[in-house]
């Protein structure tokens, strides 16, 4: 199983902070409780948007080959069929300055076609009180929520994640519609 340290491949730093959406959705779910507070009724908060900041830390990132075989280090030009597996920690604020306690995970996967060099990517993440986001990131394309549950349920919106430096971490803006 690679981690995030055996990452420090050019093209390998790029899939990581394209994976790094996981915590883009991550950053949505935190809402109200990163505040210390509680969430309100779903029905009071319909049609609200919320925009949360996160820094995103790679827990697990492994590279599976197109037959299933688990990659020592991703490849330069990922074949298609190959998967990336991530798992990530996120910390309310940025990577200058952010929370101690980890707010939330996320798990994602994105599976990489012979079309485009740019894998096309699923995941969730959860918080306490089990709220969970959706998104997706189709080939080439920006990061989207397609839904969730609890709070989350029907919400829209779009993430965005920045590289820091030398490293598979991001700084990570969520913009979630809420639904009506």
């Amino acid at each position: 199983m690679g981690t995030a340290s055996a990452l420090h491949l050019g093209s390998a730093r790029r899939l990581a902070a394209l994976a790094a959406i996981g915590v883009c959705a991550l950053v949505a779910t935190t809402g109200p409780a990163s505040a210390g507070g509680t969430a309100s009724p779903a029905h009071k908060q319909a049609g609200k948007t919320v925009t949360m900041h996160f820094y995103s830390v790679i827990a697990s990132f492994v590279y599976r080959n197109a037959d299933g075989t688990v990659a020592p280090h991703p490849p330069q030009k990922p074949e298609a069929g190959g998967q990336l597996e991530i798992i990530e920690n996120a910390y309310t604020g940025t990577h200058k300055s952010h929370s101690k306690k980890i707010m939330a995970t996320s798990h994602t996967v994105c599976v990489f076609s012979s079309a485009k060099p740019e894998p096309s990517c699923d995941g969730q993440s959860a918080v306490g009180g089990n709220q969970l986001l959706l998104f997706r990131t189709p080939a080439g394309s920006g990061t989207v929520v397609v839904g969730g549950s609890g709070r989350y349920l029907g919400a829209t919106g779009k993430a965005t994640a920045t590289q820091i430096g030398n490293t598979n971490n991001s700084d990570v803006v969520v913009t979630v519609q809420l639904a009506k």
